[in-house]
């Protein structure tokens, strides 16, 4: 098949993120939160509430999309370790936590290196 694009296609990437908070004495809600940046170590987040404190506890709940599939992470624990707020809301700073589950960790890796080579290919059309 001949390839009739004038310039070439990117790999579709979307990654949502829900964090889990305290809501009352003894419930708790998962929230949609924006995913600014991302590592195997931690993530950032802009929330449209001031939801976390500094070194509070949290859940994370992640979901990496491309055009071929999708790579999830059901909860990781994760630290507040730095928050802000901007002109887009409010920014944390969220380090996930040091030893987590050998499958948590896998999916954390594999979800850094397919950004990590989308970057990359974006780059190089660019």
């Amino acid at each position: 098949m001949n390839e009739r694009r004038r310039e070439q296609r990117l790999p579709w990437v979307s990654m949502d993120a829900r964090i889990k908070v305290r809501k009352g004495l003894i419930g708790s809600a998962w929230v949609d939160v924006e995913v600014v940046d991302y590592n195997r170590l931690g993530i950032g987040i802009i929330a449209a509430d001031d939801l976390l404190k500094p070194d509070s506890k949290v859940q994370v709940s992640l979901r990496l999309n491309t055009e071929v599939g999708e790579i999830t992470v059901d909860q990781v624990a994760a630290s507040v370790r730095h928050s802000q707020t901007d002109e887009h809301g409010y920014f944390f700073g969220l380090e996930f936590e040091k030893d987590p589950s050998e499958g948590v960790r896998e999916s954390l890796q594999r979800i850094e290196g397919i950004l990590n080579r989308h970057q990359g290919l974006a780059e190089k059309v660019q």
